[in-house]
């Protein structure tokens, strides 16, 4: 029998059910069969999306609609009773969003083409009229490809159920990634044409870098553009499609908008590089203000190496950053196995606080979290930065810092490591007794 693969992705069973009865009248070439039994399967999927918006989404377009046709049909005389097709059809072109220009007028010609195929409609020589195979498979391809894998969903404007939709979700999927884009993938994204997906990404961009006027934009400008990154991975052909678009030309002055805008390039450096020349000066005048774009602009750098190495010979700023922060970006250079250029970083941050308060917080923030990462080198950085600057060797928390770091350093640095030359460290010095009492133990186990 023949078949097409857009059948499989037929939304609803009963409509992929009803589907095959076409698919088979077609393969036996009974192509008026065909394209009435077609044009009777599009008719109920249009309600069924009607009947699941109104029941699961409470649509109250879906329901005048419904309604309008039990009244159709109920006062309609028996001669009349397809009018309420026609009426049905112009009905969700007018007021839904899931039948556009073309494929309103591919039904309406299907439903010429089901009138001579279900009427005695005669040719000159009295034969009945008959589309040909041609006709009939352009007709089954277009209603199964245009309307039938389509969700009902999509009735309603995609880009506002969708934002409204993660918003009221924000809480719940802020520290769970990857069962947020999941979600999105099962939910909006798997059933969506490549088309559709660019015209959300690009829909999504203006919400988040175009429309700081609009409160509700900003309060969710953070999800919105995370359902933006997820987009962007899974969507063919899009980076093409902002070089084209003149919406990626635009941003607004808004430094939340610019700060996430820079957040999102950072994932995707080559976006960068096709952004309009005015969008990369708004970004880089932010740099020199908000500590968040400084740390993660490595998309003007040739790599994330040369980023950070910039960052850790300049002395020009002294921003704070977050223990989030510091760890998203690690995770950043994890990916491509950069990491040990971050840590020196941290280390780097860590040596220039000029203050105990800066002192105490980037210990917090760009030490502890990564102690077991550290290299044996690293460790005697951290030890050397402690014991040259006063700010961060004498303050009250500094011995119990210096505790820990010796229980990790320990572990790396040689048994005659010389501690005494760093003489404003200050640690218990029976933590390296203990380590050597355990090392006694170990070798006195009897098996």
């Amino acid at each position: 029998m023949f078949d097409i693969s857009e059948s499989e992705n037929i939304y609803f069973p009963k409509t992929k059910e009803y589907f095959k009865e076409v698919l088979s009248s077609y393969a036996n070439g009974n192509y008026r069969s065909a394209v009435v039994m077609l044009y009777s399967v599009a008719i109920c999927d249009l309600l069924f999306k009607l009947q699941e918006l109104r029941d699961m989404y409470d649509d109250t377009v879906a329901k005048e609609i419904l309604k309008k046709v039990e009244d159709s049909k109920s006062s309609l005389e028996n001669s009349s009773k397809s009018k309420w097709e026609k009426e049905f059809v112009d009905n969700i072109k007018k007021r839904t969003q899931i039948l556009d220009d073309k494929t309103y007028s591919d039904l309406n010609h299907l439903y010429d083409h089901r009138n001579f195929s279900a009427h005695p409609a005669l040719n000159e020589n009295y034969e009945l009229i008959s589309p040909s195979k041609e006709d009939t498979i352009a007709d089954i391809k277009n209603i199964a490809e245009n309307i039938l894998v389509k969700p009902p969903i999509f009735a309603k404007k995609i880009i506002d159920m969708l934002t409204e939709d993660i918003a009221d979700k924000k809480d719940i999927f802020e520290q769970q990634r990857e069962k947020f884009n999941e979600y999105l993938t099962r939910k909006y994204f798997s059933r969506m044409s490549n088309t559709m997906k660019k015209s959300t990404f690009r829909s999504l961009w203006k919400l988040c870098f175009c429309m700081s006027y609009d409160e509700k934009c900003m309060e969710n400008i953070v999800i919105n553009r995370r359902a933006m990154e997820h987009l962007y991975m899974t969507t063919e052909g899009i980076l093409d499609y902002i070089k084209t678009d003149t919406m990626f030309s635009r941003l607004d002055s808004n430094p939340d908008c610019v700060q996430q805008l820079s957040i999102f390039v950072a994932c995707f450096p080559e976006i960068y590089k096709n952004l309009k020349d005015e969008i990369k000066l708004q970004i880089s005048a932010l740099k020199e203000t908000d500590s968040i774009v400084y740390l993660i602009s490595w998309f003007e750098s040739r790599n994330k190496i040369e980023h950070m190495r910039k960052l850790i010979n300049d002395s020009s700023k002294n921003f704070n950053f977050s223990a989030d922060t510091l760890q998203y970006v690690r995770e950043k250079y994890e990916e491509d196995n950069n990491q040990t250029v971050f840590l020196d970083f941290c280390i780097s941050y860590f040596r220039k606080s000029n203050c105990y308060r800066d002192a105490n917080d980037r210990y917090v923030n760009a030490i502890r979290p990564f102690l077991n990462k550290f290299s044996k080198e690293q460790f005697v950085e951290i030890i050397s930065s402690v014991n040259t600057n006063k700010q961060i060797y004498n303050r009250n928390a500094s011995k119990g810092d210096n505790n820990e770091i010796i229980r990790y350093a320990k572990e790396l640095l040689s048994a005659d490591f010389d501690y005494n030359q760093f003489s404003n460290f200050s640690f218990d010095k029976n933590l390296l007794i203990e380590n050597e009492e355990n090392e006694n133990d170990i070798d006195s186990v009897p098996f």
